[in-house]
């Protein structure tokens, strides 16, 4: 069975969010996922937003040119998260 996931691509709340969480927090979601080029431009950033039954997961991804997507970090509480602009996906 499939889920349903919404999907956010908005470049300026990447942006905002970004400056919300800061450089040493940023730095340090990097570094525990293991990440060790970093992310150069906003173009690959996304937002994904999951509801399970369990939980809900709403975290900023990251994919790189050669098609590689990595978590970046759970954004869930933040500010900066968009309102519109949500795409409805099948995972």
């Amino acid at each position: 069975m499939s889920k349903i996931i919404f999907r956010n691509y908005d470049k300026n709340a990447v942006r905002q969010l970004l400056k919300e969480v800061g450089k040493e927090r940023y730095d340090c979601a990097l570094k525990d996922a293991g990440i060790t080029q970093k992310p150069l431009t906003l173009e690959g950033f996304y937002f994904e937003y999951e509801m399970n039954t369990d939980n809900i997961e709403l975290n900023l991804y990251y994919r790189y040119p050669s098609r590689i997507t990595i978590l970046i970090m759970p954004v869930l509480g933040y500010w900066a998260v968009p309102d519109g602009g949500w795409e409805i996906l099948r995972k």
